[in-house]
Formats: structure tokens, sequence, C-alpha cells
């Protein structure tokens, strides 16, 4: 049985390259030193780089193309609008812009694993396509590499993403079957009253006081229309109205975020938001207008996948150092649209040790991330690839 293993020497390589992107981060669609160096890197091992019109991002190929089996890997490359507290001596270098999500771990991880496929590249007969996405904290960089074309001109069977976790220790990986991260949709609630004096409340009808009871009313949706062994999420973290204290303003805007892990679920909240509170607006006298956009749907782990990325795990790190998650995430990612194309698995690396500033949250601007991560997550991807192919 082959087993894939990185070197010490390959090791040292990938914590430098990681250490780099940490100090350099990118947003979203702005990621062209990354893009950049990553490109230079595949381009020395002599990966091939497809030509996909991605002007940030990029897609990879390896394997020798003379069978139909091709297996997709995919690894986000952007950071965070967050000013890093970390206090590391490589902690990023552009103000307010930081990799606390662990985007540098991904894209590393993708890239040696790449070094590793490449080595055997004669022994692998069909392809592997390695996309470093971009744009995923905007929630739609998928949608900029499904618009490429690949996935019709190469038709992968399989896709296989991964993701820092601080809850598993360094050195092990998490896996869940079935739905592992929720969808996202976002929601804006304009509350329509009459405008007046403070002092005379009586001749308005006041836009404020009904927001306040539609904050308590939408969360019984959860509490009394979801069912308790499911799951939902509805969070108000915006609003706004009015301009002085003793003015009743005509509206009131509230915007928050809508989170499900069951279509079902997701289809439910989205009807009683839009029945529920313009009835109870209008029964303050006012008017209530609510605008449901939907994101991406929900990451649903292809089982199968799962088993094999289970697998593989197994033979590289050892069957102690697979964890099955007990629970899913309300995070979101949009790995999800590539879910609804084709099956696939997002599996988790762990990133926690002894410093308490590796337990913390994601995207928290002081997270830490063990480094034993990036190398367990692309041992990992090229053993599942190879047992997939083999």
């Amino acid at each position: 049985m082959k087993k894939f293993l990185l070197t010490d020497e390959e090791i040292q390589e990938a914590v430098a390259f990681r250490r780099q992107r940490h100090e350099q981060p990118e947003l979203g669609y702005e990621e062209y030193k990354t893009t950049e160096a990553l490109r230079q890197k595949l381009q020395s091992w002599g990966v091939e780089i497809l030509d996909t019109n991605l002007q940030t991002g990029l897609v990879a190929t390896i394997g020798q193309g003379k069978t139909e089996q091709c297996i997709a890997l995919r690894a986000d490359i952007d950071a965070l609008p967050i000013q890093e507290q970390s206090g590391l001596p490589f902690a990023s270098h552009h103000p307010g812009v930081g990799h606390c999500c662990g985007h540098d771990f991904h894209m590393t991880a993708l890239l040696y694993a790449a070094k590793l496929l490449k080595d055997v590249e004669e022994e692998i007969p069909g392809r592997v396509l390695l996309i470093f996405q971009p744009a995923e904290e905007k929630l739609n960089g998928s949608r900029s590499v499904i618009a490429t074309g690949i996935f019709e001109k190469y038709n992968p069977q399989h896709i296989i993403g991964l993701h820092t976790w601080p809850d598993i220790p360094a050195g092990t990986i998490g896996i869940r079957k079935g739905p592992s991260m929720a969808a996202s949709d976002s929601l804006k609630i304009v509350v329509h009253g009459r405008g007046g004096h403070g002092a005379h409340p009586h001749k308005s009808v006041d836009p404020v006081c009904i927001t306040g009871y539609l904050l308590t009313a939408l969360q019984t949706i959860i509490s009394r229309n979801v069912a308790p062994l499911d799951s939902g999420v509805i969070t108000i973290g915006k609003i706004t109205g009015g301009t002085a204290a003793n003015v009743i303003p005509d509206t009131v805007t509230m915007e928050g975020t809508v989170r499900s892990l069951d279509p079902a679920v997701r289809a439910l909240l989205q009807k009683r938001l839009e029945t529920m509170l313009p009835a109870i607006a209008e029964g303050f006298g006012g008017t209530c207008e609510v605008e449901y956009s939907k994101g991406n749907p929900p990451v649903i782990n292809d089982p199968w996948t799962v088993d094999r990325i289970a697998q593989a795990g197994t033979e590289v790190l050892g069957a102690e150092n697979v964890v099955e998650l007990e629970k899913a995430s309300m995070g979101s990612e949009d790995f999800a649209d590539y879910l609804e194309l084709l099956p696939g698995a997002l599996f988790r690396i762990g990133t926690r040790n002894e410093d308490e500033r590796s337990h913390r949250p994601l995207h928290n601007s002081g997270i830490i991330f063990d480094e034993k991560g990036i190398v367990a997550g692309a041992e990992v991807l090229a053993q599942t690839v190879w047992d997939l192919f083999h």
C-alpha cells in the first residue's frame, strides 16, 4: 500500500510558504500576489495550470488524462477584513486584513498535496483538478470558478475540500456525513409607521415600538415552528432608524442572517418570516416589507466520499486521529455550491494545541493555528486521491 507523507524538507517549505502568505493576506477578488505565489510554486514543479480567465485564483491539473476519471480538490485563498491581533512574528503586514479563518492553511495543504501527487503523476491514469478558489468569504467565489466551465469540460466525479477547525487537536482530521455546515441567507425588514413628535405618540404609528415586537416574535419562528431536534438560527445584527431622541421616525430597518441545515427548514423559515412579520406590523397600524435573499445552500457531505476520506486519514494519520464530529456548524461555506453539482465532502483539519489562542473561534482577531494541520491536510488529500484512483 502506498502511503503519502511529506518529508521534513517539504514540511519546512510548506510552513515557510504559509507564513509568507499569512504576512501578505488579500481580500476576495484581490488575491493577485497570492495567486502569483501559487502559480510560481506549481510551475516550478511542472504542474499544468489551466487557462480559465479567472482574475484571481487558479485551476491546475495533474494526471495522464487517459481515462475519464476525474477528482477535484478545492482550497480557498482569500483573507478577512479583520485587524489581526495574534502577536505572531509573521502576523499580517496589511492593516485591517488578516488570515483569521485559516485559508492560508487551506491553500498550502492543497499546494503540497499537489506536490505529492505530481511525484506519482505517471501512475494517475485520469485527472486531478486543483482548484485554488478566490473570495470564499464573500460566499460567491465558488460561482466564479463554476462559471469557467471546468466542471462541464472535465466532469469530475467527486470534489473534496478542507477547513481548519480549532475544536480538535492539530494532527487530526474531523469528518461528518450529511449536513455539515449551514445555508446562509440574508434578511432585510423595513418597518413603516407614521412619524411625529415623541411627546405625542398617540398621533403617530411608532415603527420603533413595532420593531421591538417583531424582534421578539421572529424568535418564536425557531422555538415554535422548527422541530426541537432540527436546527435554525435567525439573528438580527443591524437596526437603523430615527434621527433624534424626541422624534418618532417614519421607518426602521432591520438586517440579519438566517441559517439552516435542512432545505425543508430553510423553506419554512422563509415562509414564516414573509407571512408573520407583516401581519404583526399591520396589527399595530403599520406595514412591514420582508426581503429574503437566498445565499449559499447547506454543505451536505456525501457519505461515500466521507468514508474514503476517513480511510485515507486512517492510513496516513492513524485511526485514532480521525475524529467523527458530533455536531454540524451553523457557519456557512460556498463549497456548498459545488456539492449541488457533484458529490463530495468538506473535512476538517485540527489546529488546536496547548496555546489558549488556538482554542479561539474562527474569525477571532487573535486566533492562531498549529501548523501540524497543514501536514495532515496535505497528506490526507493526496492519499484520498490516490485511493480513489487505485
